[in-house]
């Protein structure tokens, strides 16, 4: 009887080692594996620590993108293609707000007609101040430069045409150009949408055509063309919506002034 419960005890002891080496194990290739990822993510975040997601540190938001607590989104500073690699791989528990690029509604510059041209006023606030604007079109970019003095991250430029851009690798959806643009041309969109209305024409005067070469003339011609309803008028300008739009681009086709672009 001795002999058999001393054997019992054994074979338990043994059953027991094997499964609490089994688990160690388990923990250890697990762990490992977790610091695999964090550091696949730390690879492609810019590792500045600026606090911008809200986190104090730029491994903090790796652990918890690993962990499925935050969406990459949250990191103001990541490239666009890094975006999309962490995307692919790493799915949070709880769906949070998309990253957001600025897009300048206007491309006119050198194609709209200017009503004036002053050397002293460096400044969008100043000409839509004093003047109302040095174009013919009162929704043109000025081309002064507000909006790029205010980006704190080098995202904005003044273009060969004399409209402000978007640099869409630099940017980081702050919102800061948004707010300084006077004319309310600069808009912020999700950056998984690629086509935009870069024009910001509120006027339904029919003379924009002699105003502006590349200026929306509320023909609707991308509103019928569209096989998902995914364009609607605001204050008479189209506006494209991000969750309908399937990128067919059958509205850039249509537009005859271009004023829908691929970004």
């Amino acid at each position: 009887m001795d002999t058999l419960y001393a054997i019992l005890v054994l074979v338990g002891l043994l059953i027991l080692s094997v499964g609490l080496i089994w688990l160690l194990a388990y923990l250890s290739f697990k762990h490992k594996h977790l610091n695999s990822a964090e550091e696949f993510v730390n690879k492609m975040l810019p590792c500045v620590d600026c606090g911008l997601c809200g986190e104090k540190k730029c491994s903090e938001l790796a652990k918890k993108i690993v962990s499925g607590e935050r969406e990459p989104e949250a990191c103001k500073l990541m490239k666009v293609e890094d975006l999309y690699k962490l995307k692919r791989h790493f799915k949070p528990a709880n769906k949070v707000q998309n990253k957001f690029v600025a897009v300048v509604r206007c491309k006119g510059g050198c194609k709209a007609a200017e009503r004036y041209y002053h050397d002293d006023l460096g400044s969008c606030v100043l000409q839509e101040e004093l003047h109302s604007g040095c174009k013919e079109c009162k929704f043109a970019c000025v081309g002064c430069g507000d909006c790029m003095k205010a980006c704190r991250f080098g995202a904005i430029k003044i273009n060969k045409r004399g409209t402000a851009e978007i640099i869409r690798s630099k940017c980081v959806g702050c919102g800061e150009c948004v707010k300084t643009c006077p004319n309310r041309l600069i808009a912020l969109q999700d950056v998984s949408l690629s086509a935009q209305v870069i024009c910001n024409n509120q006027s339904s005067d029919p003379s924009i055509v002699d105003k502006c070469e590349v200026g929306c003339t509320h023909c609707a011609n991308c509103i019928k063309v569209c096989p998902v309803d995914a364009i609607k008028v605001v204050n008479n300008v189209p506006v494209i919506d991000a969750e309908k739009c399937i990128e067919c681009y059958k509205c850039v086709a249509a537009c005859p002034h271009h004023v829908i672009s691929r970004l």
